[in-house]
C-alpha cells in the first residue's frame, strides 16, 4: 500500500503544482512574465536571423572568392598548356626540316657515290677491254 499512496501524494502534489502555475500564469504578475519571456524569444529568433544572415553572407563570399582561384588557375594551366604545346609544335618542326635535310643530303651522297662508282666500274672495263 505504500507504493499506491506515494504515487497519489505525487499525483496530488503534481496537480497542486499545475493549479498554482496556471493560477499564476493567469494573473497579471504571470500575464507579465509570459509577456517578456514571449518578447525575449522574439528578440532572440531576431538575433538568430541576423546572424544566420550574416553567417550566409560570408560563406557567399568564400565562395565566390574560392570560384574566382579556381577559374584563375584553370585559367593559368590553359596558358601553360597552350604554350608548351606552341613549344613542342616548333621543336617537332624544326626536327622535321631537319630530318628533311638529312633525308637530302643524304640522297645526295648516294647519287655522288654511285656516279663515282659507275666512273669507276667503266675505267675498269675500258682497262679490261684494252687490256685483253
Amino acid at each position: 500500500m505504500k507504493d499506491k499512496t506515494r504515487e497519489r501524494v505525487a499525483l496530488g502534489l503534481g496537480l497542486m503544482a499545475g493549479a498554482a502555475l496556471g493560477y499564476f500564469l493567469n494573473s497579471d504578475k504571470g500575464r507579465a512574465v509570459r509577456k517578456d519571456a514571449n518578447e525575449k524569444m522574439v528578440q532572440f529568433g531576431e538575433e538568430a536571423s541576423v546572424r544566420i544572415s550574416h553567417l550566409t553572407d560570408e560563406a557567399k563570399v568564400k565562395a565566390q572568392a574560392f570560384s574566382e582561384t579556381i577559374t584563375h588557375a584553370v585559367d593559368e594551366g590553359k596558358e601553360y598548356l597552350t604554350h608548351v604545346g606552341e613549344n613542342l609544335k616548333k621543336k617537332f618542326s624544326k626536327a622535321e626540316e631537319s630530318i628533311e635535310n638529312a633525308s637530302e643530303d643524304f640522297k645526295a651522297g648516294m647519287k655522288y657515290a654511285l656516279r663515282n662508282i659507275q666512273k669507276k666500274a667503266k675505267e675498269l672495263e675500258s682497262t679490261n677491254v684494252n687490256g685483253n
